[in-house]
């Protein structure tokens, strides 16, 4: 896209091809979308977030540039587009092989995949990647639901099982004690899917509990146990926010986060330096207002991108 305004650059203008990577890049951003709604179908989710991919490049292409300009101009940050995974015409697990491949390629090199999906299924291919990669590392979901719902018929991943196929995983490079689910809703979440992941030694932070003090503290604690290993996956469904923020997403809730807060704590995470991995998912346009999620889903990448470039500038 070319600079319309040198003088107000947009990130949209900072995107390059993954073949423009400069070799001066300490940190590089990868894009990823994957524009399927298959799993959140299989979970009897409504379907649409299959459109979200094209909503978030939209909407992050015409985000100022201030907090990044600096590092990228530089040359030490880089934000490349791969572009879509295909998935006309494929089934849910032919999407879900090709999306590994090429998170598993992204991880290799040392780069950061940024996954637009689709559904919360996409987690598990990004997490499959990681134990390609043979490396330990920890995962932070942040969602009103656990996602750890068994497959259907034993057999077929959903938008609801992502984390449940990664906690019984055999062996896992999952750092014991390295998965935390924040942001829980009681109304959201069954007692008995809450204690599955306990009962794994993993963490949960209800929502509830993440407003008893301030959230930075409670985020710190909690992305403690993820970025242990020195690679932390942080996944992002857009249902966590309040519906009043987010009401384009799969399955919308009425209370929940505000902007500021995830916000907030995204931008610590990645700029702590152990970030290797972001996803945003749920995100459903046909259901959106205005593109207000849309917009809220491509501030978070660039809440991201903020705090990896505060890591440059250490």
């Amino acid at each position: 896209m070319p600079v319309t305004d040198p003088f107000d650059p947009r990130i949209g203008d900072l995107i390059v091809s993954t073949s423009s990577v400069p070799a001066s890049a300490e940190v590089v951003c990868v894009l990823i979308g994957v524009p399927q709604d298959l799993g959140v179908i299989r979970n009897n989710g409504r379907p649409g977030a299959a459109e979200a991919p094209s909503a978030i490049r939209a909407a992050l292409g015409k985000l100022a540039t201030s907090k990044i300009q600096d590092v990228v101009d530089a040359g030490r940050m880089c934000i490349a587009d791969h572009g879509d995974v295909a998935t006309v015409g494929r089934t849910l697990e032919q999407i879900h092989d090709e999306q590994h491949d090429v998170v598993a390629r992204v991880v290799e090199r040392g780069h950061i995949p940024i996954v637009l999906g689709g559904g919360h299924d996409c987690a598990w291919p990004t997490i499959r990647a990681f134990e390609s990669v043979g490396k330990e590392y920890g995962v932070v979901n942040i969602d009103a639901h656990a996602d750890v719902r068994p497959l259907l018929d034993g057999v077929h991943a959903h938008s609801g099982s992502p984390f449940r196929q990664m906690i019984e995983t055999a062996p896992s490079h999952l750092l014991p004690g390295g998965f935390v689910e924040f942001g829980l809703q009681g109304a959201g979440v069954s007692a008995a899917h809450l204690k599955y992941v306990r009962d794994a030694g993993m963490h949960v932070v209800m929502l509830d509990e993440s407003r008893m003090e301030n959230i930075a503290f409670v985020w710190e604690r909690a992305y403690a146990h993820a970025s242990l290993s020195g690679r932390a996956y942080v996944s992002l469904d857009m249902d966590a926010f309040a519906s009043a923020y987010a009401p384009g997403v799969s399955a919308p809730a009425a209370d929940g986060f505000t902007p500021h807060e995830i916000g907030q704590c995204l931008r610590t995470a990645a700029s702590r330096g152990n970030l290797a991995a972001f996803d945003v998912v749920e995100m459903n346009p046909t259901f959106d207002v205005d593109g207000r999620t849309a917009k809220l889903a491509a501030l978070m990448i660039s809440e991201v991108l903020t705090g990896l470039a505060i890591t440059l500038r250490r």
